[in-house]
């Protein structure tokens, strides 16, 4: 996890209809320093969620963001990713707040980064909870689950974008992303990478679940 108070950025992707390609165009696999909403303190697992905050009509188990995030994506989505290119994978760590794994490029300066928020007890409530102390844009949901775009500052411009995806009421993960270096100002949405990350990573999710 990161610094102050809103996210847990680390990822990057390519997605081959030109959004990024990791493999020379998408990622972010070192976050800027950045915390989870909720992750400041013990006494804000305690804080009610926003009453906006989306229900998940279909939940996966909460037990799911106790798992290894490094399989969350499974190697041929990965590989994917970076347009065929294998990554850099920096093992699994355990922030305190979350679980975390990043893979990288750095010769192309992408990364993708991803991110089981077990300290996120109220799921995206926390994310709704925060909403204007910082970024927040609603994306379109992933397999019926709700993604946001979030952070303490909008970072397209500069190739990152942290999404949250709830999976339960009780549970959610995050997806960081950081473009490449020579994608960085072009028209590719770092948010929309980090969508299309979330997607394969709820296929594999619900595979395991």
């Amino acid at each position: 996890m990161r610094s102050t108070r809103f996210r847990i950025p680390l990822l990057t992707l390519a997605l081959a209809a030109g959004l990024v390609a990791c493999s020379g165009n998408g990622g972010k696999a070192d976050p800027p320093g950045q915390s989870l909403p909720g992750a400041e303190s013990p006494s804000s697992n305690a804080q009610q969620p926003a009453s906006d905050t989306p229900k998940i009509a279909n939940p996966l188990p909460a037990s799911l963001v106790q798992g290894d995030p490094c399989k969350v994506l499974t190697d041929a989505q990965v590989k994917t990713l970076f347009s065929g290119v294998s990554p850099a994978v920096q093992p699994s760590q355990d922030t305190g707040v979350a679980k975390q794994c990043r893979w990288s490029n750095p010769s192309r300066g992408s990364g993708i980064g991803v991110q089981l928020v077990y300290a996120w007890k109220d799921g995206l409530g926390h994310v709704y909870a925060k909403k204007n102390e910082g970024f927040f844009k609603e994306l379109a949901p992933v397999q019926g689950y709700p993604v946001v775009a979030y952070g303490p500052s909008d970072d397209r411009a500069t190739g990152r974008c942290s999404v949250a995806v709830g999976i339960a009421d009780d549970a959610a993960f995050e997806v960081d992303v950081k473009l490449a270096n020579d994608q960085v100002g072009s028209s590719a949405d770092p948010c929309q990478d980090a969508q299309h990350v979330a997607d394969l990573a709820v296929i594999t999710l619900k595979a395991g679940a």
